[in-house]
């Protein structure tokens, strides 16, 4: 009898250590649930108290020429435009082109490219911010052409430069922060530039300066590469708010070098919708521009280059894009349609 007790009780002990496990193993089951199921691809576990959880993916840059007008516009006459195009970045299509993969002298607008490559540096590193405080070297002073006369030895924060570079188109300002960003070498941060046209897959684009200034050789680009770059600076609310911005403000009122920046880009706030990007002018590129809208929470980007002036080439543009959104709508009406012709 006391031998069957004891059976008994053996059974009870292992019984209650048999529970035991099954109850440590659904507590985990549990917490591992809990933690996967975090947003952003992390784990609770890992995800520190402050930290956001990752965004989803950026809608990918994909041009559809189907509807693309080409060349002509009927009642728009584009013969002052050797090279441009207008892109419906909502829904991909061209709206109209010409010459639009053709590899043109840019000026001015390279300075996408520099500020581009200067913010996703910004974006990848902890030890540099906008308030960065970044002093004037000799070599940046001595670049001529559209300037804030940056001289040696004075001190500005990294925001205050690129503004300038946005608003003014400062040559100066330009040269400065991409010296800065290729830790002294110019030459390095040239080939950053480059590096990410490539990726970018910016046909035709080569670089040889950061401000578009002439030399030697030219910098160019084609209308379709320029929208892939203003497609990318969108993504940048901070450059957008410069490139929107009509007037503002450079140095202390104090200093006798204060400046009031007036923007290149005279459309802005003066043409519906118009919220950059930038402007650009050597001899062989002649007026151009690269224009970002938004109207009715439709986007369009319009390039154009070649014009002999800034006034014939804005002209142009507030006329294109008017043409533009009558052509967008239609082609949503209609696009399942395929009875939609080419204007």
């Amino acid at each position: 009898m006391e031998k069957k007790h004891r059976y008994l009780s053996f059974a009870l002990i292992l019984a209650v250590i048999i529970l035991a496990h099954l109850l440590i193993v659904l507590l985990v089951r549990k917490s591992a649930s809990a933690e996967t199921s975090a947003p952003g691809g992390q784990t609770a576990a890992t995800m520190q108290p402050d930290q956001k959880p990752k965004p989803p993916p950026a809608k990918p840059f994909r041009l559809n020429y189907r509807y693309a007008s080409r060349d002509k516009i009927p009642g728009l006459p584009t013969g002052g435009a050797p090279a441009g195009i207008l892109v419906d970045l909502d829904s991909g299509y061209v709206l109209w082109e010409k010459n639009s993969r053709k590899p043109v002298p840019i000026a001015s607008m390279t300075k996408m490219m520099t500020l581009l490559v200067a913010f996703e540096e910004l974006e990848q590193r902890s030890d540099i911010t906008l308030d960065t405080v970044i002093t004037v070297t000799r070599a940046a002073e001595k670049i001529g052409g559209t300037q804030v006369w940056l001289a040696k030895g004075e001190n500005f924060s990294l925001r205050d430069l690129m503004k300038t570079m946005m608003l003014r188109s400062a040559n100066d300002s330009a040269y400065l922060v991409a010296e800065y960003f290729g830790g002294g070498d110019i030459n390095q941060f040239i080939t950053k530039m480059n590096r990410r046209a490539d990726a970018m897959n910016m046909s035709g684009t080569i670089f040889y300066n950061v401000n578009g200034l002439p030399g030697v050789k030219n910098n160019v680009s084609s209308p379709e590469a320029l929208t892939r770059m203003a497609f990318e600076l969108l993504k940048r609310p901070q450059v957008m708010k410069w490139a929107s911005t009509r007037k503002d403000s450079f140095r202390d009122k104090s200093s006798k070098a204060y400046q009031i920046l007036v923007n290149t880009n005279k459309l802005v706030d003066s043409c519906p919708g118009v919220d950059g990007l930038k402007t650009g002018y050597i001899k062989a590129s002649g007026s151009c521009i690269t224009v970002t809208c938004k109207r009715g929470g439709r986007r369009l980007v319009a390039v154009v280059t070649g014009f002999k002036s800034w006034k014939s080439r804005n002209a142009f543009i507030r006329k294109l894009l008017d043409w533009g959104y009558k052509r967008s709508s239609e082609i949503e009406l209609n696009g399942k349609n395929a009875t939609v012709k080419r204007p």
